[in-house]
């Protein structure tokens, strides 16, 4: 008698334990988010190492670099509409190999330095600029004090931990709960957005000059802020008026995308969104938040050097590049939602745009979590990764253990970030090594068709061909190019930070570190009896 074959077990378990519980608006809205209206290096890091240029061309140029790239994640998406997102995309395209080295790298570990970032954001550009500015208009030095305070590194490493918690607490009672919290979060930021726009538009660079000035002086700096600006960065050497450079316009371009290329987020946890299979509400989802968040912050950016004027742009942004002390108030960095509350003095809205700007920091380290913890969990699943980290709460539907570990792995990257100068130059080195995973989940998208022809053909997006060759090739083929050029800016250019011996390290260290360890866990889970391999040929369960 022959015995019958046996038929592997793909997965570790037969469901995900997610459920659908976002909408595509929410989802939407969470892709705004994500993209941060409040992330502000654009606005200092452009004019102070890229002099010449043009702020508002960059962003627009940055914003038609990541649309392809936006495109290809919906054509995946749509084809495996599954929580995981680029790990996902990336395994049934190429293999679990490239996906587990690229994405656990790229994005599981180096996503580590947004939580450090996010509690960065929240210090620096949310409760300094709440304090200093009720400080300044109430006349307050405590507050004063306490703004300040909110920039040392002690101050920033408790904010920060403080902040993780919170968003750790959220998320592990449940994904339903975040979706509830998330709406107030996003009005929040867009009043505070809408408050600091017709701020700025309502001054001039003279009539700024003039309350700058009062405001430094209520927050205990000098008389003159500006005047004695101007007159350190011409004796500093610094060019107040340099020429269009369409060099450096092309550069600012890898700086807005720190913001933009975080478009397609939200197919992390595709699996716990409503409809993800629709195209339609994809090309929302992804494309329509991108569109959107550009077209804000080319906005700010425009109302902002309408505001304050191209000398006082330049200005600021030597005291981020660490060129011109003077340029900052008391070492705080001359931020957009700063120069804002400068120009109100109004308590009013000074909390506003504070609110706003906290609100969405918070956001940052929940989406942090989120998308990370679905990577894990779908890794997990592939038996890649230990089955307890990937497990989801029967009762709660969220990866609690995963949370858990997220956490405990973010508290040495924010000690890291804060107590160690040389880390924090690698603050742009997240927007590289989640660059190329972006970059590689686009060149999955393009051979889609080709490498993985049965999903395909049986996707919504199947349908868009011309002359009967496949749409998505074209589109995420183009994604791919212009995304890999972005990269390569980051790593040939010196305005970045990332072409130093310790961002070499860092970067070929932990694309070395998950490598070894996907070959290590496949050769071990070969001597149980399992081939890993067989997972990578099919979409997840749901």
């Amino acid at each position: 008698m022959v015995a019958a074959a046996k038929v592997p077990e793909v997965f570790a378990r037969k469901a995900s334990g997610l459920v659908r519980v976002m909408s595509p608006y929410s989802a939407f809205i969470y892709n705004i988010l994500t993209m941060g209206l409040i992330f502000p290096w654009t606005y200092l890091w452009a004019p102070g190492s890229l002099p010449g240029g043009h702020l508002v061309w960059g962003i627009i140029l940055a914003t038609i670099i990541e649309i392809p790239i936006a495109m290809a994640y919906v054509w995946l998406s749509t084809a495996f509409p599954r929580s995981g997102g680029d790990y996902v995309f990336q395994s049934r395209v190429f293999g679990g190999g490239v996906s587990f080295a690229v994405v656990m790298s790229g994005f599981v570990i180096w996503v580590l330095q947004w939580v450090a970032l996010s509690g960065w954001l929240l210090a620096y550009l949310g409760f300094t600029p709440l304090f200093l500015g009720l400080g300044a208009t109430l006349h307050k030095p405590g507050l004063i004090a306490a703004g300040l305070w909110c920039t040392t590194p002690n101050g920033i490493v408790l904010i920060s931990i403080v902040n993780a918690i919170a968003a750790l607490l959220l998320l592990v009672r449940g994904f339903r709960h975040y979706v509830r919290v998330q709406y107030y979060m996003f009005f929040a930021v867009i009043i505070a957005f809408v408050v600091m726009l017709g701020t700025l538009f309502s001054v001039t660079p003279t009539s700024f000059a003039a309350r700058l000035n009062e405001f430094v002086a209520a927050s205990g700096g000098v008389s003159d802020f500006y005047g004695q600006a101007i007159a350190a960065a011409k004796k500093a050497g610094i060019d107040l008026h340099p020429p269009f450079s369409l060099w450096a316009t092309l550069l600012v371009a890898p700086i807005a995308w720190t913001s933009l290329q975080w478009a397609p987020y939200s197919s992390l946890q595709n699996g716990e969104i409503k409809a993800a299979k629709s195209f339609n509400s994809q090309m929302l989802i992804i494309v329509g938040s991108l569109v959107l968040t550009g077209a804000l912050l080319a906005v700010l950016a425009y109302a902002l050097q309408r505001a304050v004027g191209p000398e006082f742009m330049i200005i600021a942004g030597a005291g981020y590049a660490g060129t011109l002390p003077e340029g900052t108030l008391n070492g705080v960095y001359l931020w957009p939602n700063i120069i804002a509350m400068a120009v109100t003095q109004s308590p009013l809205v000074v909390i506003a745009i504070a609110v706003g700007y906290i609100l969405n920091a918070f956001q940052i380290v929940n989406n942090c979590y989120i998308g990370m913890t679905r990577i894990i969990m779908a890794a997990a699943m592939d038996r890649l990764l230990p089955e307890w980290l990937g497990r989801v709460s029967p009762r709660l539907h969220t990866p609690v253990n995963a949370h858990v570990a997220y956490f405990i792995a973010s508290l040495p990257v924010i000690f890291l970030y804060n107590f160690w100068p040389q880390w924090a130059s690698l603050t742009l080195g997240v927007t590289f090594a989640c660059g190329y995973v972006f970059v590689v989940t686009a060149l999955a998208a393009a051979l889609l068709p080709f490498r993985a022809p049965a999903i395909y053909k049986a996707s919504p997006g199947a349908r868009f061909q011309i002359g009967g060759f496949p749409l998505v090739t074209l589109v995420a083929g183009g994604g791919t190019l212009v995304g890999t050029v972005m990269i390569l800016m980051f790593v040939f250019s010196s305005a970045f930070g990332l072409n130093t011996p310790l961002a070499r390290e860092v970067v070929l260290g932990v694309l070395a570190l998950t490598t070894v360890w996907y070959l290590a866990v496949k050769v071990l889970q070969r001597t149980r009896g399992i081939d890993v391999s067989f997972a990578f040929k099919e979409i997840p369960p749901e």
